[in-house]
């Protein structure tokens, strides 16, 4: 039994530190690719006014589907988007890509420890989302002050018009660039390994 649990904690640990990968398939947006389920996929909450490409807020800012979008022009307007199967993680270079539709945009990103805020401007990524130019800001964590390694479950994203930009940008897709599996997903990876190995015994 304590050899089944030794086991068990090494492989969560490989799987934590990136030992080993959950065999997650790949997604290219924009020219970026994220794994399967590096997208934020639920809407914790909003505030202000929202125009959307049809049907609700959370359809159209979650997933990886760069045809659906939402704007704001309320003054603070924000949504703040969570990670359920997975956690941002502030790792090598750039950690979260914003990508919305049309003319580039400026967004005011801030994570909730310490309340920091910060902008980052839009560029075209040389993709379309239908009829509209595909833009992308890539938000790197070391940004924030966070330490290598840093877990975060949910982003909260400024929906409104930053100060001299002028625009409002149409959020269609928020990707973890890089990304880990929540802590029940890694448990039932390790219980997946488990049954495997006392399968072959």
């Amino acid at each position: 039994m304590k050899k089944l649990i030794t086991i068990c904690l090494v492989v969560a640990m490989a799987l934590v530190f990136g030992i080993v990968s959950a065999a997650n398939a790949t997604v290219v947006v924009g020219g970026y690719s994220f794994d399967d389920n590096a997208f934020a996929d639920y809407l914790i909450s909003s505030s202000g006014s929202y125009t959307t490409s049809g049907g609700s807020l959370e359809s159209c800012v979650t997933g990886a589907n760069v045809y659906t979008y939402a704007f704001s022009q309320t003054p603070g307007a924000y949504l703040d988007l969570g990670f359920s199967d997975n956690y941002l993680v502030n790792g090598p270079g750039n950690d979260l890509a914003l990508f919305e539709l049309g003319i580039p945009d400026t967004f005011g990103v801030s994570l909730t420890i310490g309340g920091t805020t910060h902008t980052y401007q839009t560029f075209y990524t040389g993709y379309s989302g239908g009829d509209y130019n595909l833009n992308v800001a890539l938000v790197n964590l070391d940004d924030f002050g966070f330490a290598t390694g840093s877990l975060f479950s949910h982003v909260v994203i400024g929906m409104d018009i930053v100060s001299g930009s002028g625009t409002v940008p149409s959020l269609a897709v928020v990707g973890a660039l890089n990304s880990i599996p929540e802590p029940a997903t890694i448990c039932l990876l390790g219980l997946g390994a488990l049954s495997l190995i006392r399968r072959k015994k």
